[in-house]
C-alpha cells in the first residue's frame, strides 16, 4: 500500500492525504519533473485483478484528458502501480461540496443556481466529446478557494463501473444519485447524468437527498416507484423556478428531462437575471441576507477553507441606500417648553386609530372573519388508474390533493397506478388523501451480494433471490480463499427482473509464480574400467621320460 512518501511512475511524490473512500485515496503530490503540486487519485489495488480494467481505464483517461473547459478538472497522466492504479489531476484548492453540504447544510438559491449551472456546462462539454460521466455527486464536485467549481472523475467513472470487480461499500456511496435506468441495470447516458445533477440540486436546495433507505436495494426500489421529489414540500422557502428546474430534472423517463445539460445549465443561468424574481426574497431573505449566508458558508464549517465573502453567489453584492434626510423642520425656533403643540396631539390620534385598526385585520384574520369567510371549495378526484406515478402526482399537487401509494407486484409497467380510493368523480375536500395502488413490476429484485461466498452457498443466494445461475468462471486471486466467489455481474444491489442471470468468478487462489526450469545436474564422468590383464599361459614342461626298464638276464639253467 503507498504512503507518504512513496513515488508513484517514478515521478510523482506523495505528501499528503487530502480524503480516502471505498474505492480509492486522494493525495497531494509534487511532480518532480515539472515542479508542480497535483492531487493522485489511487484505487484500491483490488481493481488490477480485473484484466480488462486497465485498457478501460487508459481509453477513459486519454478520454478525460482531451476535455478541455473551466468547470472540468484537468486531467495530467495516469497508470497503474503495485500499489493499485492511479490517475493525477489538476489539484484544486478547496472543498468538494459533500464536505460543504455536511457542513452547512441547505445553501442559498443563488449559490445552488451558480454551482448547478457550472455543473451543467461541464456536463455538456463532456456529453458534446461523447463521455457521459455516469458518477455525478457532491463528492465529485470541487469548489476552489475563488468559488470556482470542477466536476472531477471523468476519467474512471465508467472504468469502475464496467469492472467485474464489485468492492464492498462502493455501490450504496453512489446509489443515492443513480438515475431510474441505471438502477435497472440499464447502460448510463447523458440524460442520466442530467438525473443525478437533480438529484444534487435537491440537496442542496433542501440539505437532504431525496431517496433514503437502509440498503441499495431499498434506495433502488424507492426511486423506482416513488413519486418525482419536489424540494419545496421539504422547505417551503424553496423559489418556484428552481423547485420546477429539479423536478423536470428528476422526470423517471429521460424523454421528460431536459433535452440537453446545456439547456439545463440556461434555465439555471436564467434564475440569476436581476430581472428576474429575486431568489434571496423569495426565500425570505433580503440581497444583504442573501450575500451574509454565501460568505457563511465555510465559516459554519470548523476549520474549513476561508472563502471569499461571495465565493458563490456571481451578483454584486448590494449597495445600501442611503437613509433618507430629515425633512426641513417646520419652524427655525425650538417649541415652546410649556407642553407638546396641537400636532404632536394630532399625530398621537392618528397613531392609536391605526393600531387599533391593524389590531382589527389581525383578530379578523386569526378567527376566520367571524364567519363570513367561506370554507375550501371541494375538490374532485381525478382518474388515476392507468397514469404514471409521476404524472398523478403533479395532477394531484395542483388540486391540492395528497396521495397515499402503496406498491404491489404486477405485469403493468412500473409506476402504472392500478386502482385507486376514492375513485373518479368523487368530491372531497382539498387536502385529504386519495389512496393509489401502485405496480412496482413483476418479480424486481435486487441481486445478492455473492462475494467471499462459497460456490454452494452463492448457488443458494441466487435461487432465493429468484434468480438463475449464469456463467460460473475461475480467476486468481492473491486474496481471497480458493472456492469463494470474487465478483458477479451484474453487480450486487442491482434492481433486476426475477429469472435473470448471474454470472460469478471463483478464486483459484494466489497465481503461481513462474519459477525458472532448475538447471540439470551434470553426470560424473565414469572411471573407465580397467582392461583386465589376462594370465601368462604357463610354459609346458616336457614330461621326464620314465627309464625304459632292462629286461632281466636270464638265469643259468641247471645241469
Amino acid at each position: 500500500m503507498a504512503e507518504i512518501g512513496d513515488t508513484l511512475g517514478g515521478r510523482y511524490r506523495l505528501i499528503e492525504l487530502l480524503g480516502q473512500g471505498g474505492m480509492a485515496r486522494i493525495f497531494r503530490a509534487v511532480d518532480t519533473q515539472l515542479g508542480r503540486d497535483v492531487a493522485v487519485k489511487l484505487l484500491r489495488s483490488e481493481y488490477l485483478r480485473d484484466p480488462d480494467f486497465s485498457s478501460r481505464f487508459r481509453q477513459e483517461a486519454q478520454a478525460a484528458a482531451s476535455l478541455s473547459h473551466p468547470n472540468v478538472v484537468t486531467v495530467y497522466d495516469y497508470g497503474a502501480d503495485p500499489s493499485g492504479p492511479y490517475i493525477v489531476m489538476e489539484l484544486v484548492d478547496g472543498e468538494d461540496l459533500a464536505t460543504i453540504l455536511k457542513g452547512s447544510g441547505a445553501l442559498p438559491p443563488r449559490q445552488v443556481a451558480r454551482i448547478g449551472s457550472a455543473v451543467a456546462r461541464a456536463l455538456a462539454a463532456a456529453h458534446a466529446a461523447g463521455l457521459v460521466h455516469r458518477d455525478v455527486k457532491p463528492g465529485n464536485i470541487l469548489i476552489g478557494r475563488d468559488g470556482q467549481v470542477k466536476v472531477a472523475d471523468f476519467g474512471i467513472a465508467r472504468a469502475i463501473a464496467e469492472a467485474q470487480l464489485t468492492l464492498p461499500g462502493t455501490t450504496m456511496g453512489s446509489v443515492h444519485y443513480f438515475s431510474p435506468e441505471q438502477a435497472r441495470g440499464e447502460p448510463a447516458t447523458a440524460a442520466s447524468d442530467i438525473y443525478s445533477l437533480g438529484i444534487v440540486l435537491y440537496e442542496m436546495l433542501t440539505g437532504v437527498r431525496p431517496y433514503e433507505g437502509d440498503s441499495a436495494a431499498a434506495v433502488g426500489i424507492a426511486r423506482l416507484s416513488g413519486p418525482v421529489p419536489d424540494p419545496s414540500l421539504v422547505r417551503a422557502s424553496v423559489p418556484s423556478d428552481l423547485a420546477a428546474i429539479t423536478r423536470k430534472a428528476l422526470a423517471p423517463e429521460p424523454s421528460g428531462r431536459f433535452s440537453s445539460a446545456a439547456a439545463m445549465a440556461d434555465a439555471l443561468d436564467a434564475t440569476l437575471d436581476p430581472g428576474a424574481a429575486g431568489l434571496g426574497a423569495a426565500a425570505g431573505l433580503g440581497a444583504a441576507a442573501t450575500v451574509a449566508a454565501a460568505s457563511g458558508v465555510a465559516s459554519a464549517n470548523p476549520g474549513a477553507i476561508p472563502y471569499a465573502a461571495d465565493a458563490y453567489a456571481t451578483a454584486p453584492a448590494p449597495t445600501q441606500t442611503p437613509p433618507p434626510a430629515a425633512p426641513p423642520r417646520a419652524y427655525d425656533e425650538p417649541p415652546p417648553s410649556s407642553g407638546p403643540g396641537p400636532v404632536v396631539w394630532i399625530a398621537g390620534a392618528l397613531a392609536i386609530a391605526l393600531l387599533a385598526a391593524i389590531a382589527f385585520l389581525v383578530f379578523q384574520l386569526a378567527s376566520g372573519g367571524g364567519g363570513s369567510k367561506s370554507p375550501l371549495p371541494d375538490v374532485v378526484v381525478p382518474n388515476f388508474v392507468n397514469t404514471l406515478i409521476a404524472d398523478a402526482t403533479r395532477t394531484a399537487d395542483g388540486l391540492g390533493i395528497t396521495l397515499d401509494t402503496t406498491l404491489v407486484d404486477s405485469d403493468q409497467p412500473v409506476g402504472t397506478v392500478l386502482t385507486q380510493d376514492p375513485v373518479a368523480g368523487i368530491a372531497i375536500p382539498a387536502g385529504s388523501p386519495v389512496k393509489l395502488t401502485v405496480a412496482g413490476g413483476i418479480g424486481t429484485v435486487p441481486v445478492p451480494d455473492l462475494r467471499t461466498l462459497t460456490e454452494q452457498q452463492a448457488v443458494q443466494a441466487i435461487a432465493d433471490a429468484g434468480l438463475s445461475i449464469g456463467v460460473r468462471s475461475d480467476a486468481f486471486d492473491p486474496l481471497a480463499p480458493v472456492g469463494t466467489v470474487v465478483s458477479q455481474s451484474p453487480a450486487a444491489g442491482v434492481i433486476v427482473a426475477k429469472s435473470t442471470p448471474v454470472d460469478y468468478v471463483l478464486s483459484k487462489g494466489p497465481e503461481p509464480s513462474a519459477t525458472p526450469s532448475p538447471t540439470p545436474t551434470p553426470s560424473p564422468t565414469p572411471t573407465p574400467t580397467p582392461t583386465p590383464t589376462p594370465a601368462p599361459t604357463p610354459t609346458p614342461v616336457p614330461p621326464t621320460p620314465s627309464p625304459t626298464p632292462v629286461p632281466p638276464s636270464p638265469s643259468p639253467s641247471a645241469s
